[in-house]
């Protein structure tokens, strides 16, 4: 099986002034070539219906489309997989529904929970709060970039190569320190949809982020 593609850039949509579908549209056109569809507080068939069109919109432009939570609505309309929280269901569950070839992230916030995810079989780490966010109702404890340091170290010490996405409230400044960590990339949500340009903003920090692949990538690979 192809190894799965994993991006140094993860939009997550939020509640903003602008629609979900516009968010995405943005983001994408942009440059952004991953989007997470997280959307709380709806119906069921509000959600599926801004899936199927968030979906066809990525996969015309080449971007990988990942369903927060609900497997369920991800295995109806053929999401490229799913990014699981702690409250959510577990990933080797999700996968046996998913199947093998779907991307499946799950929600870390120690090395413990890191270890515990891939023993599960998780395709990468959703690894934070980096800060306070708004995003999140229930936040576990923050971890700043001594958090990250701790734990990319220990992942290295048991061999453990799983991609680590940096997650919570993160802003380009904060992105040269991260990636000094070891990270793989950053999951960014607020900070893009409450620019009034999504698509110009995803773009500068695609291209700050493409300066700190070259650093950190031989630790990895």
């Amino acid at each position: 099986m192809k190894k799965k593609n994993i991006s140094r850039l993860h939009f997550i949509t939020s509640p903003s002034n602008h629609s979900y579908m516009d968010q995405i549209q943005s983001v994408v056109l942009g440059g952004g070539n991953w989007v997470q569809l997280r959307i709380k507080d709806a119906p069921l068939e509000a959600i599926e219906k801004v899936a199927i069109e968030a979906m066809s919109f990525c996969m015309d432009n080449g971007a990988t489309f990942i369903m927060n939570d609900h497997v369920e609505i991800a295995a109806k309309i053929g999401a490229d997989g799913v990014h699981l929280g702690k409250q959510d269901m577990s990933p080797d569950a999700a996968r046996e529904i998913l199947g093998p070839q779907a991307i499946i992230g799950g929600t870390a916030n120690t090395f413990e929970d890191v270890q515990k995810l891939v023993s599960m079989g998780v395709d990468y780490i959703g690894l934070g709060p980096f800060r306070f966010t708004e995003t999140k109702k229930n936040l576990s404890p923050v971890l700043g970039t001594e958090g990250y340091q701790s734990i990319i170290d220990q992942c290295k010490e048991a061999g453990i190569t799983i991609p680590v996405i940096a997650i919570g409230g993160i802003v380009p400044d904060d992105l040269n320190p991260l990636f000094n960590t070891g990270i793989h990339g950053v999951a960014i949500s607020s900070y893009i949809t409450k620019q009034e340009q999504p698509g110009a903003v995803t773009l500068e920090l695609l291209q700050k982020i493409g300066k700190y692949s070259s650093v950190n990538w031989t630790k990895f690979h």
